[in-house]
């Protein structure tokens, strides 16, 4: 349990400190290489890692074309180039999580308070989806890169959108963001939506990997006992900045994605009565909102009530951490922590 306090420990203590930007990009260079290590690196720990054991075998016995829609493509392919020179398991595992890392920082430093960005999303989306979902967190963490530079060349965004999705099918979702923050008449970009949305379904749909995820996610509606919890962690924050949201305006300035990620999280509470597990995956893409909110927030009221929301925010992060670890019902696959450096030196 000691790496996961790590995790939520660094940016903690590293928050009450006023570096100068230099130190604080080093600093968040630092942290990011132990988060790499601690996720990346991590050895029998994650609710799926047999499942994607698993996947790693049987994509390496593929010819390279039947590989590409065994699961989806991206991931598909990381797997069978690394499967050719035995690589294993764990080169896809800290590839991925250099990926998911990397996204996560960079946005980070987006906001005003990095550190307090870092904990808002390190008791869920970095050692619940990290350490276990690797194809999604390798999407997020695409979907990271794409949020961080959000006024980017409408090609650059597209095509991280489009990497993203090859690794998870729903980062598909990424493209909605994308469409959205274009300006055009309301009935172009409906129909666009609608164009997209057909000429994406064949290719979606020509693998296993959706054949799966309709009849979990649709027909059997799977339910994720968690599910309402997780999206009130995206909803929270969303409800914070839609009742101050003329005063984050004045304070911030207008974005037109935030207002996109409020909705979404919003909407989301309500969509788990539909589709729990779905609404579950799905709402991993509004986490940027906590890092966000929590990561302005703080200065929101004025510069003396700083202190006191930091240690708030703090707070309630080490509660989620603190009940995670100890009642969530897939806890017990990641207890306790292990690495494969420690492992090899037990060895």
């Amino acid at each position: 349990m000691l790496g996961y306090w790590l995790l939520i420990g660094m940016p903690i203590l590293l928050s009450f400190l006023k570096l100068p930007k230099r130190s604080l990009n080093l600093s968040l260079f630092i942290v990011a290489l132990i988060y790499i290590v601690v996720i990346g690196l991590r050895y029998e720990v994650g609710a799926d890692r047999e499942a994607y054991a698993k996947m790693y075998d049987n994509i390496a016995g593929l010819p390279f074309k039947e590989a590409l829609s065994y699961t989806e493509s991206g991931y598909a392919a990381l797997n069978w180039v690394l499967a050719q020179s035995d690589a294993g398991i764990y080169w896809v595992n800290f590839i991925v999580a250099i990926v998911f890392v990397s996204g996560l920082i960079r946005f980070a430093k987006t906001t005003p308070l990095p550190w307090i960005a870092l904990v808002s999303v390190t008791p869920y989306l970095v050692i619940a989806i990290a350490m276990s979902g690797v194809r999604q967190s390798a999407a997020i963490g695409l979907v990271f890169h794409l949020m961080a530079n959000w006024r980017q060349g409408l090609v650059n965004k597209l095509a991280l959108s489009t990497l993203a999705t090859s690794f998870h099918y729903s980062a598909v979702m990424s493209f909605i963001f994308i469409q959205q923050s274009i300006k055009m008449p309301s009935w172009l970009r409906t129909g666009l939506l609608m164009t997209g949305a057909v000429a994406i379904y064949p290719v979606l749909t020509t693998t296993e990997a959706y054949s799966k995820y309709h009849q979990t996610y649709l027909e059997d509606n799977l339910i994720s006992s968690g599910a309402l919890m997780h999206v009130l962690l995206n909803a929270i924050p969303a409800a914070i900045y839609l009742v101050y949201r003329r005063k984050w305006k004045n304070r911030f300035g207008e974005s037109d994605l935030l207002p996109m990620l409020a909705v979404l999280s919003i909407s989301s509470v309500f969509g788990v009565s539909v589709s729990s597990t779905g609404i579950d995956r799905l709402a991993l893409y509004l986490s940027p909102i906590q890092m966000i909110i929590y990561g302005n927030l703080p200065f929101l009221f004025g510069h003396q009530y700083k202190q006191i929301l930091s240690l708030v925010i703090i707070a309630l992060h080490l509660v989620i951490m603190f009940w995670w670890l100890n009642y969530a019902n897939t806890a017990f696959a990641f207890l306790p922590y292990n690495n494969l450096i420690i492992h090899w030196l037990l060895d």
